[in-house]
């Protein structure tokens, strides 16, 4: 059974708003517990890797739906469509949360995140004039990234991460059907 493109357009979707939900749902339980740790670069990666375990997971779901078999560019697209729903979901709600639900959130996760960046630089014992243009930077780019005009960057940015993102779980998820090699 041949996949086209349009069959997976609408899985796509539906997996891709279930991801979105839950990562809304991981940003709030975050929130609620501690919105300092929303900056936290580990909290970020832990996110990463369940993300990208999701969408391998509703990657090889759909696979099996269709009979088994996937294509690499069918695999590519159905996590990239995921992943574009996902993140729109995702930046969706984090303009809401930064600027309808907490407007003083954006100086809680600033504070935290130069505190971070503080502590690592110190650790590797960055010299202080450093130190001092990196964090400037940091608190610059905190202060625009949570505003309209920065959640559309990073959505757009985001675009090329999700590219990758697809081509690695595509490759993942993909499995040739061996009467079509034949």
């Amino acid at each position: 059974m041949s996949t086209t493109t349009k069959d997976l357009v609408q899985p796509a979707v539906k997996s891709g708003i279930t991801l979105g939900l839950i990562g809304v749902i991981i940003t709030l339980l975050i929130y609620f517990i501690d919105a300092k740790l929303l900056a936290n670069m580990w909290v970020g990666i832990t996110i990463l890797v369940v993300s990208l375990a999701l969408v391998v997971m509703f990657g090889i779901g759909f696979r099996k739906s269709v009979g088994g078999y996937l294509s690499f560019k069918n695999a590519f697209l159905f996590s990239l469509i995921l992943l574009l729903v996902a993140g729109l979901i995702g930046q969706g709600f984090n303009f809401l949360l930064f600027n309808v639900i907490d407007s003083e959130l954006t100086e809680v996760v600033t504070a935290a995140a130069l505190e971070n960046t503080e502590s690592m630089m110190e650790r590797f014992n960055v010299p202080d004039e450093e130190m001092d243009k990196a964090l400037e930077r940091t608190e610059m780019q905190m202060a625009s990234q949570y505003k309209f005009s920065g959640i559309v960057k990073a959505y757009l940015y985001s675009i090329v991460i999700y590219a990758i993102i697809s081509l690695i779980t595509g490759a993942i998820v993909k499995r040739r059907n061996p009467e079509e090699i034949a």
